[in-house]
């Protein structure tokens, strides 16, 4: 008879350090495209759901948040990490979302990280198995481009740590991304994956996601 067991999957490239950047502007003030649809409990419980979501997906393949940076200049998302177990980072840019990725990724190479994956803190429906798909496709010295639903968008990023610089976040950021890696002298690849690329920003957003899960509310 085989027994079954239930073993964590090893964690991905064996030998390499993986750290996760997840930037958030808070659980209370981020989603404020929301509003209209969602109340001020409403929009914390959503955010909350995401960032729970992301970080339980990389949980799940790696076994453990220590190497999760939750950065955000909010109180209660810095709480949020506390309590997984993963690591708040206060924004001390104040200069938006690039410069804030760019201190979370400056902190994670400066504890060891070989590798990071950057991710918005919005993605509903990433689940571990995604991530995994995700990692086995990069061999670690790639840029790999995480399209959004738009396909012009960047809702993510898994790189060397070395390259971890020329972050270009919003509006077409994917073509600004593909030109500044590819001048860094890394092979660039992009990744589409439906579950990566239902980021929520607007309420047109929200009501596809309710419909497609079939859900009134978060």
């Amino acid at each position: 008879r085989v027994t079954r067991t239930n073993r964590r999957r090893p964690a991905p490239h064996a030998g390499m350090s993986l750290w996760l950047v997840i930037p958030s502007r808070g659980l209370s003030a981020g989603k404020t495209r929301l509003t209209s649809v969602l109340s001020a409990r409403e929009r914390i419980e959503f955010n909350t759901f995401c960032i729970n979501g992301v970080m339980s997906a990389f949980e799940s393949v790696t076994g453990s948040l220590r190497q999760c940076i939750v950065i955000s200049p909010s109180d209660d998302a810095h709480a949020l990490a506390r309590a997984r177990g993963a690591q708040p980072l206060a924004d001390a840019t104040a200069d938006g979302l690039n410069a804030a990725v760019r201190q979370a990724c400056d902190h994670a190479r400066a504890h060891g990280a070989d590798q990071i994956l950057i991710l918005a803190a919005d993605l509903p429906e990433v689940r571990g198995h995604h991530l995994e798909k995700l990692l086995d496709s990069n061999p670690g010295d790639v840029a790999t481009l995480i399209a959004d639903k738009t396909g012009l968008g960047t809702n993510g990023l898994l790189i060397p740590a070395r390259a971890a610089s020329g972050f270009a976040f919003g509006e077409h950021s994917l073509s600004r991304h593909r030109e500044h890696f590819a001048r860094e002298g890394l092979t660039v690849t992009l990744w589409r994956d439906p579950a990566l690329a239902q980021d929520i920003d607007t309420p047109d957003d929200l009501l596809t996601w309710r419909r497609q899960i079939g859900r009134a509310h978060v």
